[in-house]
């Protein structure tokens, strides 16, 4: 505790005497989740090989431009970022965590001008391009959870659709292809209809009949 003490205090002796407590580039050296805030290492007045020198900050806020009560934009740094440290005032006593900047060591997603993404580390991203499309890549599974999800405009899926609870399509609904069976669609179970069932031209709804190939009786090809 007590050389923790000293470190702060010599840091802002170091600082004063350096006229730099306006703005300072650093390295996050360990974060709290609950705070907020990260503890900064200022590697130019570090010296690396004595551990009680290195020039390591107290908890720092960190800013976000969206903030509330349990709610807001949280994207906190990682130890290793590199990260711009401002200081209220000048005063070393008050610095505060403001941006993060890529590095050799860290390098960009590569977004060209105008466009805007979030790449997470997994992958998963967030993309909107130029020519006005919008991207979004989950790396495993993309969960939505709304009471009430509205879609305007066509819908393409290019893979299978698992709905598990009931399907109405006010619309309509014209299927096609080939369902991995041979045929275009499989239905297991009773089907429940209203309307009239026409197969090949024929309606085979509840008042057909089947003739004989004769031209009289039950049996045959629907009429």
């Amino acid at each position: 505790m007590m050389q923790a003490i000293r470190n702060q205090m010599a840091m802002a002796a170091r600082l004063a005497r350096g006229d730099v407590a306006e703005s300072r580039a650093g390295i996050v050296r360990s974060y709290d989740p609950g705070r907020a805030a990260a503890r900064v290492e200022f590697v130019d007045r570090s010296n690396p090989s004595d551990d009680e020198a290195l020039f390591i900050s107290g908890w720092l806020p960190v800013t976000s431009p969206w903030v509330g009560n349990g709610w807001g934009m949280d994207a906190p740094p990682s130890p290793g970022d590199q990260v711009e440290v401002k200081f209220f005032g000048g005063s070393v006593e008050n610095g505060y965590v403001c941006g993060r900047l890529y590095s050799d060591a860290d390098r960009p997603p590569g977004a060209p001008s105008g466009e805007f993404w979030v790449v997470h580390k997994s992958g998963s991203s967030l993309k909107f391009k130029n020519d006005g499309t919008v991207e979004v890549v989950a790396h495993t599974t993309a969960k939505y959870t709304a009471q009430l999800h509205h879609f305007v405009g066509p819908v393409q899926m290019d893979d299978t659709l698992l709905v598990e609870d009931t399907i109405t399509g006010q619309g309509g609904m014209a299927i096609s292809g080939d369902n991995g069976t041979g045929n275009t669609s499989t239905i297991t179970g009773n089907l429940d209809t209203t309307g009239t069932i026409y197969n090949n031209g024929h309606d085979i709804g509840s008042t057909h009949k089947h003739l004989n190939s004769g031209g009289s009786g039950l049996g045959g090809v629907p009429q």
